[in-house]
Parts: C-alpha cells; structure tokens; sequence
C-alpha cells in the first residue's frame, strides 16, 4: 500500500509540472520517486512501477479528452472515461512502461550507469510518439515542464524540445545517480545542475537579446470570434455565426492590417463543395474590405464518384478570389478520422459516424506578394520535425485552430505552449488564430506580443516580420535526430567497454 501511494504521488508530480498545471521542478521529484522505485525492481515490478506512474501522469495529463467527446462529441460518459483509461493504459505502455524496461536491462547489466542512460531512453521514445501511432501523438512530451521558462527554452532553436525533454529527465537521473554514490558527489552533482541551468538562463537572456534579424514588417489582426462549438455543431443559426464574423472583420479592418486571420473551421459551411448562397452573403458582405483574408474551412471534393473532405486553410486575395489552399496532413486520431483497424467501431463516436476527412497531399507554403506563410492546422503544431520541415520556405507560420472542444481544462493551455515552442525552434513570428483561445502573436524567440484568453470575443492587431531565419533545428532537424540516436548507440557500446574492462582487470 505504502509503494502504491509513492507512486501515485510520482505521477501526480511529473503531471503537474506540464502546461495548465505548471507548478515548477515538481517533475525532478516525481522522477526522483520514480528512480527509487525501479531501482531494486524485479522485472515485474519494474513494469508495475512503470505502468502505474505512467497510468496516473495520463489521467491527469488527458483527462480533457472525455470533456471534448463527451460534452460535444455526442458519447456516453459510461463509454467516455473507459476510452480515457485506454488512452493512460496506451500512453502509459509506450512511454513509461518501454522506459522502464530499458532501464532494467540495463540496471541489470550495467548498476547505477543505467541512471545516466535512462534520460536518452525517455527522449528516443518522445521521439518515436512523434511518428508513431497514427502518424504520432507527441502531446505532452515531459521538455513542457520546462519550457515556460523562456530563457532555457532558446535551446530549442539548437536541438528542439526534444533538448529540454533531455534536462527535464537528466536533471533528476543524475541528482539521483550521485546521490547513491556518496554525500560528495551528491554535493557535485547539485552544484553541477545549478550551474548548467544558469548557463543556460545567461546564453537565453543573450539570445534573446541579440535576436533581431531582418524582415519586412507587417501588421496582422487575428479574429476571435468565441463561438462555443455546441452552436458550431448544431449549425441551426448558420447567418448569425457569418454575421458575428463579417463584424469582426469589419472592426479589424479598421487597424489597417495587412493580413486578417480567422481560426480552423471558421464558417458554417464548406467553403468549396457546400452551400453557395451562405459563401455568398458572405463574401458579398466583407467585399469591401481590401486586405488578404485566411481563414480554416472544410471542404469536399468529388474525385471521380469519391467525395473527400479536407479540413483546410484558404488564402484570399483582396477581392476575396482564393489565391491557395492548404489541406491538413496530420489528422487527429479518433478525432478526425478512425484510423485501421478500429474502424470497426466507428459507430461509437456520433461526431465522425458518416465519414472521415482526408488528409492532404502535400506541404503547401501559401504564397501572396511578400508572404510566405507555413500554414498549421491545429494538431499540427505539436511535431518538431513536421514543422521543421514545412517552415524552411517560409518566412511566417500561421497556426489556426479550434480548441472549443476542450473546453475550461488544461488542454488549451498544453496546446498553446506546444505551438510557441514552435516560434522558437524555428525562428519565425508565429500568428496563432483560434476559435475560443488561446489566440497570440508570438515572436521567434518565443515572447508573447498580443494574446487574447480562452472565451473572450475581439480581434488582436499586432506587428510582425516576415523573416527567413536559419535555426539549427530547421536546417539540420533530420541529421540531429538521427545523431541523437547514434549518441545513444554510442553510450551503450562506452557501458559494455567499460564492464568488460572492469571485468577483465
């Protein structure tokens, strides 16, 4: 009884260091607990030590998923918390369970060295979550609990937030790790941690400050129409939501932006392949206002006899002609589309019985006069390498989305961190439009200029550059992942070198 409560608290602890939460190095002690659980573990215990830490961190860290399907998505509450439970037992098998035996392999071979390997375990399968399954879920990857402080968060241009997964799990492994090995060391290794997290702090700060590349400027208004997505979903009054729209618009028009943004699924229709009369009258009320629009809205294409849905970005031109379009790629899992072989149970979630959206073919900069814009959807925002990859042509990103579905949990909060990290991995302005917030202007070092909170109505005007920086993670985020997983190779060929050597002396 007395281990389980230990490690309840172990995951309450490394849960409530994430965004939403945020009560700072609460994670290091939650690890710390974690450690001294595994560290005489059989292998049994090693995998019920690891599943119940990683069960607990779940509820906590997901629990909003029962909100969105439940309250919106039109599922049962006596189906909504067992699918949460599979969703904790899922993550909780892949991150912490798949960690946890790596680390018994090697406890078992290598002692208290496996403490100093456990930190490139963790993060190799935050990596993984980024691909894998259903394309990836890298939503809470544990470099959050950190990243709030700005300064030691401008590592991230150099190794992404992979780098402060690394410190968020290296931190107590070797707090731990000296701390078995004598007073003197212990004493070491918290002068050791102090002093590699001021440097970080101090180069931050310098980053930070000496951050200004050149660009041209532009202004921008987002719109932030908070319309609750009950009222999206029922689509009775399909005029007063364009109308609220054509009024903001209306109002932004007149901080002379160059740019308006309105969030994911903005309008009650498919902007192509629906309803012509509703395009209309909008488009025919907001005619005369001569500024580029983007907006997200699905849309259906037939193919043949085949109809895709897509849930996409538009750009449109000051006489509202559609100069581009950019289809998401990275759908949401049970949330857009019911990925194979679960399709069996499509019936279960109302909200996708009838169809699945498609994902879209390519990355597509969308391109107008002097912007270059790196068009995220959503989810999207949430992979390193997926971002990295799009943003190399462009010179903004815009990240629109609608976070009505979480409605007041912590979900908002993760999600908007998880896309300002973005900024800074990639050196670019980040204008993130959203339906009920959290809207922002966020510059490439990651300050937040303009913010608009959850369920307020308005319209941010807010500066930017459109700017064509080089971060290392851009250029190079491939051959960094790949050498990251040569480092790890390396460490475990260093350990058997050097039980050899012990053994053989």
């Amino acid at each position: 009884m007395k281990s389980m409560i230990w490690i309840i608290l172990s995951g309450i602890l490394i849960a409530v260091s994430l965004p939403g939460y945020f009560i700072p190095f609460s994670f290091v002690f939650g690890f710390i607990i974690f450690f001294n659980k595994l560290k005489n573990a059989s292998f049994k215990e090693t995998i019920y030590y690891s599943f119940t830490t990683g069960f607990i961190f779940s509820l906590l860290a997901f629990y909003w998923t029962v909100y969105a399907i439940t309250y919106y998505g039109g599922v049962s509450i006596f189906l909504g918390i067992p699918l949460l439970f599979l969703l904790a037992a899922t993550f909780s098998t892949f991150q912490f369970v798949s960690s946890g035996l790596a680390f018994y392999l090697l406890n078992r071979r290598y002692e208290l060295l496996a403490f100093l390997a456990f930190p490139f375990i963790w993060v190799f399968f935050e990596i993984l979550r980024e691909f894998i399954p259903f394309g990836g879920f890298p939503w809470n990857l544990i470099g959050y609990s950190l990243s709030y402080f700005n300064s030691i968060a401008q590592i991230t241009s150099i190794f992404s937030i992979y780098s402060l997964s690394f410190l968020a799990v290296f931190i107590p492994s070797v707090i731990f790790f000296s701390y078995q090995k004598g007073r003197y060391p212990f004493i070491f290794s918290l002068v050791f941690v102090s002093v590699l997290i001021l440097f970080l702090h101090f180069w931050g700060v310098y980053r930070g400050e000496h951050f200004n590349p050149e660009g041209t400027n532009k202004r921008v208004a987002i719109v932030q129409a908070n319309i609750t997505e009950d009222i999206k979903l029922q689509n009775k009054e399909p005029i007063k939501v364009i109308d609220k729209y054509i009024d903001l618009i209306k109002t932004a028009y007149k901080k002379n932006p160059d740019l308006i943004v309105l969030p994911e699924s903005a309008l009650p229709f498919f902007f192509i392949g629906g309803d012509e009369d509703l395009k209309n009258y909008f488009l025919n009320n907001i005619a005369d206002i001569k500024v580029p629009i983007l907006l997200g809205s699905d849309i259906a294409v037939f193919r043949g006899k085949q109809l895709y849905i897509y849930n996409s970005t538009l750009l449109l031109d000051e006489n509202k002609n559609v100069v581009d379009i950019y289809s998401k790629m990275k759908l949401v899992p049970f949330g857009e589309y019911v990925p194979f072989p679960f399709k069996i149970f499509s019936s279960i979630f109302p909200y996708l019985e009838g169809y699945d959206f498609s994902s879209g073919r390519e990355k597509k900069i969308l391109s107008y006069k002097e912007w270059k814009i790196v068009p995220l959807i959503c989810f999207e925002g949430i992979f390193p390498n997926f971002v990295a990859d799009f943003s190399k042509k462009g010179n903004v990103i815009v990240n629109i989305s609608n976070d009505a579905w979480f409605g007041k949990t912590v979900a908002p909060y993760q999600h908007f961190e998880m896309a300002r990290i973005r900024a800074i991995e990639n050196g670019l302005y980040l204008i993130r439009g959203t339906n009920t917030g959290i809207s922002a202007v966020i510059t490439p070092i990651g300050t937040i200029k303009s913010k608009l909170g959850l369920f307020k109505e308005g319209v941010i005007v807010s500066d930017v550059k459109l700017i064509r920086t080089e971060t290392i993670w851009k250029k190079y985020h491939t051959l960094l992942t790949i050498v990251y997983v040569i480092l790890l190779i390396i460490l475990l060929i260093i350990f058997e070198i050097r039980k050899k050597v012990r053994k053989n002396g």
